[in-house]
């Protein structure tokens, strides 16, 4: 009670404001704490209406018409492997694979190391090494090399008959410039042999390096197979263009001509100023690839984007191909000629085949409906191979397309792709009299 005293004497020598202030304060505590709501929740309330969200404001993970993110076929998967023979083996052990691009109008540095799906993070610490490299001009030759990972271990650019600018990558990542000057006397040097084992081999006793008989693999791949049809006893002889200082050669130089002698066939290629190759005529040693595998145009789905990334996970999940939003049962015309070396099923891809061009291309195509070929069959250019369909991982009826250079997965929409054209009309008189030069040349000396 004294405690109660005590507080109301307190309370009366207040202020009148601050006493009515503070009464009613405690007024509401008291209401607050003594009031119980009524319970009528769920009485009268209308039911439940879901609200449906159209597709339009929704953003989707995985593009319709595609394969979802994170169901990724890898390039190197054992199921797309295809078999090399003893030439390839040899070469894939001891040759470089060494990637080209002429620089054609419209091209810039990034453009080209997209189409060939080249990290750009390359791109940028060769720009640190050298901001030049930037500056392309319509003609100059880009050559590089890649490791294992997709990454450029160097890359050349020609500048012109005098110059060239070279990259290469050091330690951590960073890249080394440094500008060749030819300062030399360029020569050619003949060399000849004759096939005692495989061609490679005896290409090699001869003095070609293994990067130069991978060029002539390349070049020859639908004129002559020299891994099938070489034979013991054939005959070559190759001329190489030699830089020499002093007297003395140096580096390894570029094949210009080559004269192969097969029982009474006669293989003849030279090199002209575009850095092709062709037959003493000038006629093309090509085959043409067609940049679409339908006979229309179909809305593309989904680009090639080897650096595409999950937008949660933050993973690299790359796209290697091209996805076409095609109705199930489109006729899925091949790229060109070559031989089927897949066509079998697989728990992402579907159904799906593989042809190889040559020695250089292979192209493929999944999610089909029906494949109308089988592995060993020759197809020519624009057959029909298969039905697309929506077979496998795959978000709704499409043809995923591939298109691998090199065994690298390369931009099929984008990249310049093979011509069977000819020598062109302003440089054939002066190429045919070089090559009839050239091919006699060589025959005097396998005739020595």
């Amino acid at each position: 009670m004294r405690a109660v005293r005590e507080a109301a004497a307190v309370f009366g020598q207040l202020p009148r404001p601050h006493r009515i202030g503070l009464a009613v304060c405690s007024t509401l505590v008291l209401a607050a704490t003594l009031w119980q709501p009524s319970s009528y929740l769920g009485h009268d309330l209308s039911p439940r209406v879901e609200v449906g969200i159209p597709s339009s404001g929704r953003e989707l993970l995985s593009e319709r018409n595609s394969e979802p993110l994170g169901a990724v076929v890898e390039n190197n998967d054992p199921a797309f492997a295809i078999p090399a023979d003893e030439l390839e083996q040899q070469l894939t052990q001891n040759a470089q694979r060494n990637h080209r691009h002429t620089i054609a109008s419209g091209d810039t540095l990034g453009g080209v190391f997209g189409q060939y799906g080249l990290p750009l993070a390359d791109m940028y610490q060769m720009l640190e090494a050298e901001p030049s490299l930037q500056r392309l001009g319509v003609g100059q030759r880009l050559a590089w090399t890649v490791d294992q990972d997709g990454r450029v271990e160097n890359l050349s650019v020609r500048r012109n008959a005098k110059f060239t600018d070279h990259y290469e990558r050091v330690a951590d990542g960073e890249y080394r410039h440094h500008r060749a000057e030819e300062a030399g006397e360029l020569k050619p040097v003949r060399l000849s042999g004759r096939v005692s084992g495989s061609f490679y081999n005896s290409a090699l006793a001869a003095g070609l390096t293994p990067n130069q008989i991978q060029e002539l693999v390349q070049a020859l791949q639908w004129r002559f197979d020299f891994g099938r049809q070489a034979r013991r006893g054939d005959q070559f002889a190759v001329t190489v263009e030699q830089e020499f200082i002093d007297g003395r050669a140096v580096g390894r130089g570029e094949v210009k001509s080559l004269l192969y002698l097969n029982g009474n066939r006669e293989i003849f290629v030279s090199r002209a100023q575009n850095g092709q190759f062709y037959d003493e005529e000038g006629n093309s040693l090509n085959r043409a690839l067609r940049r679409y595998p339908t006979a229309q145009r179909f809305r593309i789905s989904s680009p090639f984007n080897p650096h595409r990334k999950h937008p949660i996970t933050g993973r690299v999940s790359p796209h290697n191909g091209t996805d076409f939003a095609t109705p199930i049962g489109t006729p899925v015309l091949s790229a060109g000629d070559g031989v089927v070396v897949k066509a079998q099923k697989h728990p992402l891809a579907g159904n799906y085949v593989v042809v190889k061009h040559g020695r250089e291309y292979v192209t493929r195509y999944l999610h089909l409906h029906r494949m109308l070929v089988k592995p060993g069959e020759h197809v020519k250019m624009g057959q029909r191979i298969a039905l697309s369909g929506n077979t496998g991982r795959s978000t709704g009826p499409h043809l995923h397309y591939e298109l691998i250079k090199k065994n690298r997965p390369v931009d099929a929409m984008k990249v310049p792709l093979p011509k069977a054209a000819p020598v062109p009309s302003g440089d054939i008189v002066e190429y045919g009299k070089i090559a009839r030069e050239e091919k006699q040349v060589l025959q005097q000396a396998l005739s020595s």
